[in-house]
């Protein structure tokens, strides 16, 4: 995994849904149709701005409500490498963790003024994000996750360490 992820952002705003992500009847579809329907209940240009930026900054609850990882499956899908805000919704900061997205809790950068397609860097080597002349620190990411991350997602992190092929 690249110790620097850059890339230009999406931003979205406060308590968006697992549901509004993914609605559920969009849920077994493949992965294609499934990012073509990412954030679609928000709009058509929401779905092109996410599936352009390889970066979201979301705000506060992003993912609540249902478990069901499709919504991070689709964030995948349409391209989504990291997405930075918070606090998110447990089951899907794990969603997409499990899913080989890059989830980082730090509200301060959306609350200091990041706008649509600003630029950012992550820096995995020293815990910080980059925006303009601003640094924002995060905690620091356990090894293992970042593994779990560069792998493409939880599955295929344990078919390496099972040295099982797909």
């Amino acid at each position: 995994m690249d110790s620097v992820i850059k890339g230009q952002v999406a931003v979205l705003g406060d308590f968006v849904s697992a549901d509004v992500i993914l609605p559920a009847r969009h849920s077994f579809l493949p992965p294609a149709e499934m990012a073509a329907n990412v954030l679609g209940e928000l709009g058509p240009d929401v779905n092109e701005r996410v599936r352009s930026h390889p970066i979201l900054v979301v705000g506060t609850a992003f993912g609540y409500g249902t478990g069901r990882e499709s919504p991070a499956r689709a964030l995948r899908a349409a391209g989504v490498r990291a997405i930075i805000g918070g606090p998110f919704a447990r089951m899907f900061f794990r969603n997409c963790l499990n899913n080989g997205i890059l989830t980082i809790e730090c509200p301060d950068l959306l609350a200091q003024g990041v706008q649509e397609a600003d630029s950012v860097a992550v820096s995995l080597d020293d815990s910080t994000i980059r925006h303009r002349d601003a640094v924002f620190p995060f905690p620091p990411i356990a090894p293992a996750v970042l593994a779990i991350i560069a792998a493409g997602g939880l599955i295929p992190y344990g078919r390496t360490l099972l040295g099982v092929s797909t």
